[in-house]
């Protein structure tokens, strides 16, 4: 059974490697499979946020109040 508990560590995990992504892409800004694998986790989180708003779901609970996009891109 999901909780939130759970649900906020799956989370928390995405961003911590969504932030991995961000460091490696910048080490090597010219490989393409480093921006895609940022791309992904941003556009991801993006996507859980979005519904979390509609579900009205407390993003800093989960640590997406930040736009991922804005964070990320």
């Amino acid at each position: 059974m999901m909780t939130d508990e759970l649900f906020n560590h799956i989370i928390a995990r995405l961003i911590s490697n969504a932030n991995d992504a961000v460091v490696n892409a910048k080490k090597d800004p010219n490989s393409e499979f480093e921006e895609g694998v940022q791309l992904a986790y941003y556009t991801v989180l993006d996507t859980i946020r979005n519904d979390l708003i509609i579900a009205e779901y407390d993003l800093k609970k989960c640590g997406l109040e930040e736009d991922p996009i804005n964070k990320y891109a």
